[in-house]
């Protein structure tokens, strides 16, 4: 898939996530990658990120209020991870979504 069009859907789904002037966004986008690769476990989210349960569900909730997206739906899921997967990060970094 061409990159323009990687970047045209990660940027139409993610949008505010992707927002470097916003300093809340660089946190979320790493919560909603760990939480989607933990298998949207909020336990297993907030050990391997060292937060309290309570700081998962907040930033997943702030995640779904700028995407417009249902975390507890598989197809809104399913979306953000492919949006992520379409990401190209800064020079240097891995595309990939990491936990």
């Amino acid at each position: 898939m061409p990159a323009e069009v990687r970047n045209a859907y990660s940027r139409t789904v993610l949008g505010p996530l992707l927002d470097t002037a916003n300093a809340s966004a660089a946190p979320l986008l790493q919560t909603l990658r760990t939480f989607l690769a933990c298998d949207c476990s909020w336990a297993r989210t907030a050990e391997v990120m060292h937060l309290h349960v309570n700081t998962v569900h907040y930033r997943i909730q702030r995640v779904e209020h700028f995407t417009h997206r249902d975390l507890s739906r598989l197809t809104d899921r399913l979306g953000l991870w492919a949006a992520l997967l379409c990401h190209q990060p800064a020079a240097g970094a891995a595309a990939r979504p990491r936990p």
